[in-house]
């Protein structure tokens, strides 16, 4: 019977073997070499790259609206230009998270006439991640930033704000660091304010609250940090980083070297807009200016299976007139808003002639006249050291309150002590250092002369009162400056403070600001003539 298969010969049957045991040899070889090209090749070239990005403002000190930045331009900034920013940055990176670096609400109308309130809403409304504590929070006092810390729905974050040992947090609310997720990767964002808060704020502002140092802060936090196993460190705080060193309000150079395992600090406080920096060429550091004039950017690159940031940069965008407000967030503080425009509106007073913001070579100008002579009237006291607040001029005709606002920009109380002659002229002194500078303080109801000592220096001398008597030298003389320059105004009149805080000074701090101070005089003494000062009261 034939088979059903049919009759190969024995060389074909071999042919067939060789040609079979061939292919399995090369694809044993295209096994092994694909084995190889994995073993060799760099294992984030198989990873999953994750890109983050964090969007910053900081510094924004109330500016709802447009406002006019450090070199003269106008119709620039605020946060409602700002958030036109932030909301094409989310189109191109919906999940980005959105940082601000403190001093949030003091220093413009529409924040003042609603104690802040309208910045809350505002980060609200935006939809902010963290909202990092700077020193100004603290200018309103305890009580105010109690209430807008009731109201917050945005993180508060510091990690370096506590209260007197076995009292409570003044801030429950308040945390160390916050945790977000993106697509899957862990961020830790710390959160830190500058610890110079004491050298500006005087001590019945902070009530309970105690400032630690930066590194010591993060030393005890950063263990509880770290075991939350984070991907990426983010360090967001109100401090500026200076190439030339730290000082005791900025500590960015020592904890980066403590720290080195930050990827990103983003910074604030010293309203400098820097895009990108590299700290010892490792950490990438950025800072939105101040405003809301710039958005800052920060872009990351995460490598899920090497598990670190394989790339980093930043930027700033800037707001200005080319940007417009958005409209939404326009809307939905319309109210506020329209009160902060009539309120700027309304007419106080009228100047007959440009009043001057330019001094002599004892800081008296027209305009520190005015402030001074606000002061004296509003306080009694017989003296007043204080200077220019801003370097600007009130125009001749109509005085509105906006024109106010522009030469008393904050809300510093009147501080009356009482010194000897003596001190005062240490005082003077301690002061003369900041001569041709906005930080130099003209004296109001005395006058002094320069003399140069041996050290080569001008120095403060032959003190006599307005009429031309010399105070005995038991004399106690009532004098007004205002609550910034006697906590020590940043440590500039450290000399000044160590006074005020004798008992013999009997220290005064008045429930008087410079401003309102100023608004009185002028609608009691308008039309104000610079050159008629003297004969005001």
């Amino acid at each position: 019977m034939p088979s059903a298969f049919p009759k190969t010969s024995s060389r074909s049957r071999d042919a067939t073997s060789i040609r079979a045991a061939a292919w399995i040899w090369r694809g044993f070889l295209r096994a092994l070499l694909l084995v190889l090209l994995l073993g060799c090749a760099p294992q984030s070239a198989w990873a999953r790259p994750v890109e983050i990005t964090i969007l910053h403002t900081t510094d924004l000190h109330g500016h709802i609206l447009p406002t006019t930045d450090y070199e003269g331009r106008q119709n620039v900034g605020g946060l409602l230009r700002c958030a036109t920013l932030i909301r094409r940055a989310r189109a191109a990176h919906p999940k980005a998270l959105l940082v601000d670096c403190g001093d949030l609400y003091q220093g413009a109308p529409e924040s003042f006439l609603t104690d802040g309130r309208i910045m809350m809403r505002a980060l609200a409304w935006l939809g902010y991640d963290a909202w990092i504590i700077g020193n100004h929070e603290f200018d309103w006092g305890i009580p105010s930033m109690s209430r807008l810390h009731d109201m917050a729905t945005v993180p508060m974050v510091a990690a370096n704000i506590s209260a007197r040992p076995k009292l409570p947090h003044p801030f429950p609310k308040m945390q160390p660091y916050i945790l977000r997720e993106v697509d899957g990767v862990r961020i830790a964002i710390v959160g830190l304010i500058t610890p110079g808060v004491p050298a500006w704020s005087t001590p019945d502002l902070l009530g309970d609250c105690l400032f630690e140092r930066s590194v010591p802060a993060l030393q005890r936090i950063m263990p509880r940090v770290r075991a939350e196993e984070p991907d990426i460190l983010i360090l967001a705080t109100h401090q500026g980083y200076k190439r030339q060193g730290d000082d005791y309000a900025n500590e960015i150079n020592a904890i980066s070297k403590a720290f080195p395992e930050f990827d990103v600090i983003i910074g604030g406080h010293s309203h400098q807009p820097i895009a990108e920096a590299w700290i010892d060429g490792r950490i990438l550091y950025s800072q939105a200016g101040y405003h809301g004039i710039w958005l800052g950017q920060v872009d990351l690159t995460y490598d899920t299976v090497a598990r670190r940031v394989v790339r980093k940069s930043a930027r700033l965008h800037e707001a200005d007139e080319s940007v417009p407000r958005d409209p939404e967030l326009e809307s939905f503080l319309a109210a506020d808003l329209r009160r902060a425009e009539s309120y700027l509106a309304q007419r106080i007073g009228v100047a007959v002639s440009p009043i001057r913001c330019q001094g002599d070579e004892y800081g008296r100008s027209p305009i520190q006249q005015l402030i001074a002579r606000a002061i004296a009237e509003a306080s009694g006291a017989d003296l007043v050291m204080h200077g220019i607040l801003s370097e600007q001029d009130l125009h001749a005709g109509d005085i509105r309150m906006a024109d106010v606002w522009r030469i008393v920009p904050y809300e510093n109380r009147v501080a009356v002590l009482q010194v000897t002659p003596a001190e005062l002229l240490e005082m003077l002194n301690e002061n003369a250092q900041y001569r041709r500078t906005t930080s130099f303080m003209g004296l109001y109801g005395a006058n002094y002369q320069w003399t140069t000592g041996r050290d080569g220096r001008l120095h403060a001398d032959r003190l006599m009162l307005a009429d031309g008597s010399i105070p005995h030298p038991k004399t106690r003389l009532n004098v007004a400056v205002n609550s910034y320059v006697v906590a020590s105004g940043g440590r500039r009149y450290l000399r000044l403070r160590e006074i005020a805080e004798r008992p013999t000074s009997r220290l005064r701090i008045l429930d008087i600001d410079t401003r309102s101070a100023v608004v009185e005089f002028i609608r009691k003494h308008s039309p104000l003539d610079p050159d008629r000062f003297k004969e005001y009261p």
